[in-house]
């Protein structure tokens, strides 16, 4: 009965799958943004320095906003199942 609930195929199972997928995205991107401040940090001479600078401030304006993406996807992930587990909790409750 459990596996029914929670197994293969649940929404359940879906949401800590996504949950699982976000995390490691997030700590994927969190990676290249931490090497991309470096990067925009460095101080350097010249148009094409500076052109490489620009690009890696770009790079990094792109990583960032990637992160707060998928925090943003994280937390209503963890709030969709967060609420499917109320629904199983008042289901089990309201049937006692």
């Amino acid at each position: 009965m459990i596996e029914k609930l929670f197994g293969a195929g649940t929404v359940t199972h879906q949401l800590r799958g996504g949950l699982q997928e976000a995390s490691a995205t997030h700590r994927t991107i969190a990676e290249r943004v931490a090497q991309g401040i470096g990067q925009s940090t460095a101080a350097g001479f010249g148009d094409e320095l500076d052109a490489a600078v620009a690009a890696a401030d770009q790079e990094l304006t792109r990583n960032m906003a990637s992160l707060a993406d998928t925090q943003l996807r994280f937390e209503a992930t963890a709030r969709l199942l967060q609420k499917s587990y109320a629904d199983f909790r008042t289901a089990i409750r309201d049937r006692g």
